[in-house]
């Protein structure tokens, strides 16, 4: 082998291999003293990317589980209130009971009533209680999220504690379509962006709301065509009007977002109105009073509809509860009337609970699916300690080799200048 003095290629070679086996000693050293496996993206861009989608939902079960615990408290309140309104009417009922003893004089029966009288105010007082400012009782429920996308996902609705019932008018039912929960399909219906989708290519598809309405109602809900399409709505199983494509006044080809209210007067005949107007573009008669409301798209052309925003509005029917708080006195009160409300509370009672059980189970799921998130996100991002530290004992002896080899690489030119000497 030649004896040259101008250049060293193995010193540059050793030096190659020593900064290498340093820079993957920093890389090892880095994960252990982070405990992350992914210390820059570079380490590892796709699972990165991964990771933080694991992440994200993650937090966002962590936070629902948030919220069902606080909807759990919600409820728990709830059920406090109405137990001891329970025990107000079942107080009530010995008043009545008492009341109608022959024996009594009118004496006697103007304490009970000064005791009733009270009651009522306690009634009253009792069904304005608030959890976080929302009040306990009203003809709304809640619509709890209970998977990680709480806007989209699965909803849990905690239905409505109308302890009152007030009179007047007012909203009986909204739905946005998380899911299908409130309605009974046919064929092609499905869910999709908080829209119900109706698709009829060649049948009939319908969807029909679980509940049941009756009296004057005015049911609103938002539609958009694709294609050639037309929606069609039956009340108590009557057909009670419908919009189509190329039929005033929707136009041919039209798939614009409209508006729609149906009018059920209460009396069997129905009208229905385009996009906020006065004059209606459909009538019908011989509608029931009665019953559930469908939608139907009957086209086998293969366009769809898609319904948003449904909701039904009507008059509020006063509970027996508030009849007893707003009676006269106790005279007034019949025990019938106070066996009916009890019976009412009872079953408020009983939905508290069923609503609890199942947002029990929702949360119970919502740990398991977390945990077994963090460990997947776990086995992509955390480093294991065991085989990364034997990594840096083999980089550790690498670079202390590569030294050592640099300094005797570098040492290699002296035979040169021995031969000069």
């Amino acid at each position: 082998m030649s004896v040259i003095i101008n250049s060293n290629s193995a010193a540059t070679t050793a030096a190659n291999n020593l900064a290498n086996s340093n820079q993957l000693l920093q890389k090892s050293l880095n994960r252990l003293s982070s405990g992350s496996r992914i210390v820059t993206p570079a380490d590892d861009a796709g699972g990165l990317a991964v990771s933080m989608k694991l992440s994200s939902t993650a937090h966002r079960q962590a936070a629902v589980e948030d919220n069902i615990a606080n909807t759990t408290s919600f409820l728990q309140t709830q059920d406090g209130v109405l137990n001891v309104v329970g025990k107000v009417l079942s107080r009530i009922s010995e008043l009545k009971t008492m009341y109608l003893d022959p024996t009594k004089n009118s004496t006697d029966l103007a304490n009970y009533n000064a005791e009733f009288v009270q009651l009522q105010s306690q009634l009253t007082s009792l069904s304005n209680e608030k959890f976080n400012s929302v009040s306990l009782f009203g003809s709304t429920g809640l619509d709890v999220g209970v998977t990680a996308d709480a806007q989209g996902g699965t909803t849990v609705n905690v239905g409505a504690a109308a302890l009152m019932g007030g009179s007047g008018t007012g909203t009986l039912f909204s739905d946005i379509f998380p899911d299908l929960g409130n309605w009974t399909t046919q064929n092609s219906v499905s869910v999709a962006g908080n829209a119900m989708i109706l698709a009829s290519p060649g049948t009939i598809a319908q969807a029909t709301s679980d509940q049941s309405f009756s009296g004057a109602l005015d049911i609103t809900f938002g539609f958009q065509f694709t294609g050639g399409a037309d929606v069609g709505f039956r009340f108590g199983g009557q057909y009670a009007g419908s919009f189509q494509q190329g039929i005033a006044p929707i136009g041919a080809g039209d798939v614009s977002q409209h508006t729609a209210r149906l009018h059920l007067d209460g009396a069997g005949n129905s009208a229905l109105y385009l996009d906020g107007t006065s004059t209606p573009t459909d009538t019908e008669t011989g509608i029931p009073t009665s019953g559930q409301f469908t939608f139907f798209d009957n086209q086998s052309a293969g366009g769809t509809v898609k319904i948003t925003n449904f909701s039904v509005s009507g008059t509020l029917a006063g509970s027996n509860t508030n009849q007893i708080s707003t009676a006269a006195d106790l005279g007034s009160v019949s025990l019938s009337q106070i066996t009916s409300a009890l019976q009412d509370v009872a079953t408020m009672r009983a939905n508290n609970g069923a609503s609890q059980s199942r947002l029990g189970f929702s949360a119970e799921v919502l740990t398991t699916n977390k945990a077994n998130m963090e460990a997947a996100n776990s086995r992509i991002t955390d480093v294991d300690v065991a085989d990364e530290s034997t990594q840096l004992a083999r980089y550790n002896v690498l670079t202390q080799a590569g030294t050592a080899m640099l300094s005797q690489a570098n040492q290699s030119t002296q035979i040169a200048l021995k031969l000069l000497g």
